[in-house]
């Protein structure tokens, strides 16, 4: 059993004639991955990349839409205009709004009324165009969600001026110097109907003063305001698909690794062909 072990194991002089007879397969895999390498890396076009966070619209304090229902209607056929296929270069393609999901790669923020978005193009401007045009459609597409919600509001405020200056003209009609202060004792309770009239009056002019301020305060940002950047498009101007150093270092790998499989099977080869002529003599 001790004998089977021994020939079993590996010594670490095993290992270093392993790599000494790997130098020249390795050298020869490394240089040939890195010709490869460096032809994709210059026959590769550049391309450049824009991305943006985008918030949804928001009406009177909440958003007009969650972007997982926006996720779902920009898969629609026609959700996207001419303009965003064309700035997107897929007005050629069979589902041009759904390639166009594709290329803007949409990011969801379940915890913020927030999408991200990112897009590759063979350049910087073209990249922004695409952004732009996208972020046109939706903000579009959003204002007309925001409409009814924002004429219902300003409809609300006419009705509560119109109920506060007829509360105001009451005001005026019950004020002291109209009804007169000096009552005879026996109308003590038309004195006091008329002074709770009053304060309830003043109470109604209050709340409906205070429901017209709230109402109007939803109408103005941030409770109310179109889709918007909460940050301006980040597009630098380098290639995000020209890295030399990481392409070599891939080709590098790739090679040493090659070589070291090159090598293994040249050293198994043998004894795989002894087994095999040894299995054939005893089968015979």
């Amino acid at each position: 059993m001790q004998d089977i072990y021994s020939e079993d194991e590996i010594s670490l002089t095993d290992i270093l004639f392993f790599l000494q007879d790997s130098i020249g397969s390795v050298i020869k895999s490394v240089l040939a991955c890195v010709i490869l390498g460096g032809a994709y890396y210059f026959s590769t076009p550049k391309l450049f990349e824009a991305s943006v966070t985008i918030q949804m619209a928001m009406a009177t304090g909440n958003p007009v839409e969650t972007p997982t229902v926006l996720l779902e209607k920009i898969k629609l056929p026609l959700y996207f205009s001419q303009a965003a296929w064309t700035a997107c270069d897929t007005q050629e393609d069979k589902s041009p709004s759904r390639k166009i999901v594709e290329k803007i790669k949409p990011i969801l923020n379940k915890s913020a009324p927030f999408i991200g978005l990112s897009v590759q193009a063979p350049s910087t401007q073209e990249a922004k165009e695409c952004l732009q045009a996208v972020i046109f459609d939706i903000a579009a597409k959003q204002a007309e969600l925001a409409k009814p919600i924002l004429d219902q509001k300003r409809t609300q405020i006419t009705q509560l001026e119109e109920k506060l200056q007829l509360a105001e003209e009451v005001a005026k009609s019950l004020s002291p110097n109209k009804l007169g202060t000096n009552f005879p004792d026996t109308q003590f309770a038309s004195r006091a109907l008329i002074l709770a009239t009053t304060l309830s009056n003043s109470r109604e002019i209050k709340d409906l003063t205070n429901q017209i301020n709230d109402a109007k305060v939803s109408l103005e940002e941030p409770q109310t305001k179109p889709t918007s950047m909460p940050t301006p498009m980040y597009a630098p101007e380098f290639a995000v698909n020209k890295r030399p150093v990481f392409t070599l270092g891939i080709s590098l790998v790739l090679g040493i690794f090659i070589g070291l499989l090159v090598t293994s099977f040249r050293k198994i080869l043998p004894s795989i062909r002894k087994h095999m002529a040894e299995a054939k003599r005893h089968s015979v």
